[in-house]
């Protein structure tokens, strides 16, 4: 046998929460081996930026605005000034299931804020209520109707009116959306003092939100997406598992695979849209990725509480089928 000349690999002993608010966060997490801090800071960044879901005002429709350019009697924004002020509403809903249309009058109001737009839509909260979206005459009566979405990232009004084609009307005015509730992450990587050796690291991460998310909440789905992609390199087991062993042929049955291999948006599961999307978006396609989950893995995903997952379980039953199934045998099979 080999010498062995190296330690084991040092991995990190503490999470630390050094400052930490509704919209703001810095975490600390060590220790490191040299070079993890930036590995994992990055990696963090980068999901945290990219890949947290959120909510935005999508579409806009006025009765007698015909598109942007137009100007609203008794308000003193024109339309293009309400559409920027809109898209700055940081919101989140308060219900499982929250509509994707709200419908507002604004009456007697000499300035109209996102708190005022909460008001009249109990079913989400503003977390930024202050924010000033029109200011008009006492007077005037403006009737508005957003169109709510859920997504990622940054998208084009171009990029939703393509997919919200046959969804909406010819004079519903189309937004420019960012749904991502992180406005900033700064990853710092630190050396510090351990076992004697003055290059091992510390990595403190700042994470600040809009206030829809917490940072907290955050950073949870940004590790649980990290996660999901490196658990595929393995098998349940923790290897994958090896091709043609009696694990991965025995009590194969074809109609079963058949079942297995459906999209889960084919089989009836009980389950709210915004629920499916956020199974899809974590790679979650089929019934075999569906089932390989345990009941708590689904409680990480936006729009699945526990009464959805008492239904699924419910309708899964029917089929045969549970979560947390060892489904090992069929995902060797289709790796051949």
């Amino acid at each position: 046998m080999a010498i062995q000349l190296t330690a084991p690999l040092v991995l990190p002993e503490s999470f630390e929460i050094l400052e930490e608010t509704s919209s703001y966060g810095r975490y600390l997490f060590r220790p490191l081996e040299p070079g993890y801090g930036i590995t994992i800071g990055n990696a963090l960044r980068r999901v945290l930026l990219s890949s947290i879901e959120g909510y935005a005002i999508a579409t806009l429709k006025i009765p007698g605005v015909l598109h942007e350019f137009s100007a609203i009697e008794g308000v003193i924004e024109d339309v293009v000034d309400i559409i920027l002020n809109l898209k700055q509403v940081a919101l989140r809903p308060k219900v499982e299931e929250a509509p994707d249309r709200i419908f507002i009058e604004i009456r007697q109001k000499e300035v109209f804020t996102a708190g005022d737009l909460a008001e009249q839509a109990p079913a989400y909260e503003v977390a930024n209520p202050d924010l000033v979206l029109m200011n008009l005459d006492p007077s005037a009566i403006v009737q508005m109707e957003l169109g709510i979405a859920k997504g990622r990232g940054y998208r084009l009004a171009e990029e939703n009116k393509a997919l919200l084609r046959g969804k909406i009307d010819l004079n519903e005015i189309v937004l420019d959306t960012s749904f991502s509730p992180v406005v900033r992450v700064v990853p710092r990587v630190e050396t510090i003092l351990y076992r004697e050796r003055a290059d091992y690291e510390q990595l403190v991460l700042e994470i600040q939100t809009k206030g829809n998310v917490t940072p907290r909440e955050a950073l949870q789905s940004a590790t649980q997406i990290l996660v999901e992609h490196f658990v595929r390199l393995l098998g349940p087991n923790g290897a994958p598992p090896v091709v043609g062993s009696p694990k991965a042929t025995k009590g194969i049955s074809e109609e079963m695979l058949r079942l297995l291999l459906k999209p889960i948006e084919e089989v009836e599961l009980g389950l709210a849209a915004g629920a499916y999307s956020s199974l899809r978006n974590a790679g979650i396609t089929r019934l075999i990725d569906l089932v390989a989950l345990q009941p708590k893995d689904l409680e990480y995903y936006r729009g699945v509480g526990r009464e959805s997952i008492e239904r699924l379980q419910a309708y899964l039953a029917r089929l045969n089928l549970r979560l947390g199934m060892d489904v090992s045998a069929y995902k060797a099979l289709l790796s051949k």
